[in-house]
């Protein structure tokens, strides 16, 4: 499955698809333009160094990473635990880090349904939060967070058609069923 992404600017949707094409459609807009970039499934915005020419820009999206593993997708963070912690993950099967991410890997397979949604809420706030400034922002996010998909609809109705598709179409994911 490829990751699709979104590019925004000036709180209009300006390219929607994969990376690459995301890419091609914004530097084909305009001279001079830097939208935000995310990926629609997480709403993680992604970093683009917009300087030069297409080809260029899409190279540097390319590249790999200096730090951690980059064929793992590996980064190193500090985390910081009491003295006991560190004594019994050192006793773990493959170390700290194994264990960590075997924890985290748990957590994230078993969250509830509560969990699921509040994941969920969160990654269409960062999304949503590109549109702090348009009429019915505030109200929008309080909708959203109560879960109320027509005070979401109202709260959302003068924004762009292509923009308020986004939106709920990430909303109304809240209520799939593999979710």
């Amino acid at each position: 499955m490829t990751t699709e992404y979104l590019a925004i600017h000036n709180g209009s949707l300006i390219a929607r698809g994969d990376l690459e094409s995301v890419v091609r459609k914004s530097k084909s807009r305009a001279a001079g333009i830097e939208p935000v970039v995310m990926a629609l499934d997480t709403c993680k915005r992604i970093e683009v160094d917009w300087q030069g020419d297409v080809e260029s820009v899409i190279a540097r999206l390319s590249a790999p990473s200096r730090r951690g593993r980059p064929k793992l997708g590996v980064t190193s963070r500090e985390v910081t635990l009491l003295p006991a912690h560190w004594e019994w993950l050192a006793t773990q099967r493959g170390g700290a880090s194994v264990t960590l991410r075997r924890l985290v890997d748990a957590a994230i397979k078993n969250a509830t349904a509560e969990e699921q949604l509040s994941i969920q809420q969160n990654q269409l706030y960062k999304l949503l939060s590109l549109f702090a400034d348009a009429p019915g922002f505030e109200e929008a996010a309080r909708a959203m967070y109560r879960n109320s998909r027509s005070g979401f609809i109202v709260a959302t109705k003068s924004w762009p058609v292509d923009v308020r598709a986004v939106l709920l179409e990430k909303f109304d994911a809240f209520h799939t069923p593999s979710n």
